[in-house]
Parts: C-alpha cells; structure tokens; sequence
C-alpha cells in the first residue's frame, strides 16, 4: 500500500463529475487499499477517489476510529458507484453556484451508523482532521443530532486543508453501491456518518463543500480561500498566485 498526494483546490479534477467503474480487477482493489492508507494518514474519516488524482466514482470512510489511540479498532469501509439516499425529514444543504470549495472535515460530536446485516453503533472519529472527511469527534461520544444537522456542524476538507465551516446537511442517509468485489454493499448512517456519505458524494459529482454553505459562512469562507490560496503559492510570481487564486474562486460553483 501506498500514501498518495492529495490533490488541493483548484486542481480541475475536484470540480470533475467522475465515471462510474465497470472494471472490478486488481487495479481496482491496489486503488481502493491505497485510498484507505491514505485517509488513515492524513488522517481523515473518508476520501473520494478525485481527490487522489482518479475520475473514479470510488469512495472509502471509517468514521469509528481514532488516530491517537492504535488500540481502537479500524473498520475501513468502500463503496463503488454509490447511491445516496437521504431521508427526506432531515435538513439538507443545497449547492449553490457560487465561486469556491472547501473541505470535509472536522465535527464535534460522533455519528450513528447502521450498516446492511452488521447491526449498529456509535462511530468516533476522535482529533481526526478532515479527511476529505468529517472530521474528529469529541471524547464524549455524544450523537450529532438533527437540529446541529439543520444550523451547520463545521466540516472541512482534506482538498482544502485548514477551513472548516459550518455546513448543512441531512442528518440521516443511506449510499448504496458495490464492493471491489462488486458485490452489493448498502450502508445507513446519521449524524457524523451520514455528513461523511454525502460528502463523498458530493466530491464524486465534483462538487467541493463550500458550494453547500450559505449567508455568512460562506462569505467567510470565500474571503479566507482566497486569502489563503496566494499565501500558498511561495516562489510563484505575482501573476502565477493570482492565476490560483482565480482558480480557488471558481471552485465554489461547478463552471
């Protein structure tokens, strides 16, 4: 297995719709297991397969480990070709064309998670910055519930490290798709779970999270993304940081 580079903002494959897979070989499988070192690395509680360089709809989370502790078990999870479902009673974020993205990351409480014949339980992901993920839970093993769903519980992103904003989302949520198998895989979350399924999937459809935030997040988060993308760019000419940082705009919207 094998640590991959993430890709950041403004890279054109975050913003990319990617391609269902109609291969299941071993490429496929070094991919997925490459994805799962990598998320474990950063460390995050999801990745998509865009965010390390593949146009692939491929996704893997485990929202109930802890990266400080190797005694808490990992239980990496992937999902080929996902399908969300959310539940319709829970509030949900709806992208906005607008000018920038951001990140899965951070949260404060852990979430819910029922998977498909293997009952459930409560998943913590404790100091875990955003991997292109829902980011770590608090200690208390408290449940995010909807009415902290409905105002916005920060996330951030690994494709754009150190921003996090609150951001709505459906409290609950089904994906269903396929393992590297092919094998069929359905997966029932709420609170941090469920954040983590439909941030995922937004990236599969080339959607960053800043696209879901509104009123004064995500003014905010406009203002620090392109603030800090030409802080990024050290030895890059005045013109090659503004380039970026154009790019870092366009990021909120699907252009």
């Amino acid at each position: 297995m094998a640590v991959l580079p993430i890709r950041t903002v403004g890279d054109p494959v975050l913003r990319t719709p990617a391609v269902p897979v109609t291969t299941f070989d071993a490429a496929l499988a070094r991919l997925v297991e490459d994805m799962i070192e990598t998320m474990y690395a950063a460390p995050g509680v999801g990745l998509a397969a865009p965010q390390v360089g593949v146009g692939l709809r491929v996704f893997v989370y485990d929202v109930g480990y802890s990266p400080g502790d190797p005694a808490v078990p990992r239980h990496p999870r992937v999902v080929v070709n996902p399908v969300l479902t959310l539940d319709e009673e829970t509030p949900l974020g709806e992208e906005t064309p607008l000018d920038e993205e951001t990140p899965l990351g951070e949260e404060t409480s852990a979430g819910e998670e029922t998977s498909a014949g293997e009952g459930t339980g409560e998943g913590r992901a404790e100091d875990v910055g955003g991997a292109d993920g829902t980011g770590g839970a608090d200690d208390t093993g408290g449940a995010e519930d909807a009415e902290d769903a409905e105002r916005g519980v920060a996330e951030g992103c690994l494709s754009v490290p150190g921003l996090y904003f609150p951001t709505p989302r459906a409290w609950r949520a089904t994906v269903r798709g396929v393992d590297v198998s092919g094998e069929s895989v359905e997966y029932t979350g709420q609170g941090l779970a469920a954040r983590c399924f439909q941030h995922e999937c937004d990236h599969l459809d080339g959607i960053l999270y800043l696209s879901r935030l509104t009123g004064a997040a995500r003014v905010a988060a406009v203002r620090a993304l392109r603030e800090a993308l030409p802080a990024r760019g050290d030895g890059q000419s005045a013109g090659s940081a503004s380039a970026q940082a154009a790019q870092g705009a366009s990021a909120f919207g699907r252009s």
